[in-house]
């Protein structure tokens, strides 16, 4: 029998978490937080760098907030603080040898969370060493020239609607509109980026609309989320207590965790209403 898409999604949601568990998936995601937490400084750097060689230092510190702009405040100014060290340095002093080690580096943080795609797909990885590296690579310099022409159009579009309005003053009663336009690119931008990750990352071959909802959830999860979050570290944690100096760090961590539990929760999610669906048709065709 045909279950209602309500009723689908339902179920789905359940056993999505009863096999987020089950998969191993809340320990991965220590994994992947932990790797995306190295792997976010030399990103930020790459991207900083590129910027300052052919922009402007105020572009460059507007991309690392572009980055961690949805960040809850205490867990990405450890982060946002010591980047603005970095980012004194000469940006050629960062292109170096080093600079490919720190690179190759860095993709352990994309291969931590294809392993954990995987799992929640429930798929074994077959492709070469070589090849996922090469692709993880092309992921993070990706991301960070993705990130740097948003950059561009984020710090662009302001300059061009004050054009704009000091030239037609009427368009100031559509400022709530442009707000929502700026909003729902960057909600875009993160679609874009999740989508990548679900399509290209597992070694499954998937088409978008089994993919939709799972990467819908963690959008969800992800606003929501963040300001549960920032209410959380305002109101119950004190980390101070328990770290001492290291509290903005392990803040970071663990909002990371959560990012990374999300994203592995929306895999799971996929595959939960993907195997209701076949199982419809197999009752179907029986």
């Amino acid at each position: 029998m045909k279950l209602p898409n309500l009723t689908r999604l339902a179920r789905a949601f359940w056993q999505s978490c009863v096999k987020l568990v089950d998969d191993g998936g809340v320990v991965i995601a220590s994994n992947v937080a932990l790797s995306l937490l190295l792997s976010i400084f030399p990103f930020l750097m790459l991207i900083a760098s590129l910027v300052r060689l052919y922009g402007s230092p105020e572009l460059a510190a507007q991309v690392v907030d572009l980055v961690l702009g949805h960040w809850p405040a205490d867990s990405a100014k450890p982060i946002a603080d010591q980047v603005a060290v970095l980012l004194q340095q000469s940006p050629t002093e960062f292109f170096s040898f080093s600079t490919l080690i720190v690179l190759v580096l860095a993709t352990n943080g994309v291969e931590n969370a294809r392993d954990g795609l995987n799992r929640a797909y429930k798929v074994r990885e077959t492709r070469s060493f070589v090849w996922r590296r090469i692709q993880a690579v092309g992921f993070v310099i990706g991301g960070a020239l993705g990130l740097i022409a948003v950059a561009f159009v984020l710090v662009g579009a302001p300059i061009v609607w004050a054009f704009l309005e000091s030239r037609a003053p009427l368009i100031g009663e559509f400022q709530l509109t442009f707000t929502l336009i700026q909003y729902g690119f960057a909600i875009g931008l993160l679609w874009l980026i999740l989508l990548a990750f679900h399509k290209l990352l597992p070694d499954l071959k998937l088409q978008r609309k089994q993919m939709r909802w799972g990467i819908l959830l963690t959008i969800v999860g992800i606003l929501v989320g963040s300001k549960l979050f920032a209410i959380y570290l305002q109101t119950i944690a004190n980390y101070t207590a328990l770290y001492a100096g290291l509290a903005g760090m392990m803040t970071a961590i663990v909002y990371l965790y959560c990012l990374s539990v999300l994203i592995l929760w929306g895999a799971e999610f996929n595959t939960a209403i993907n195997e209701l669906r076949a199982q419809e048709k197999a009752e179907e065709i029986s």
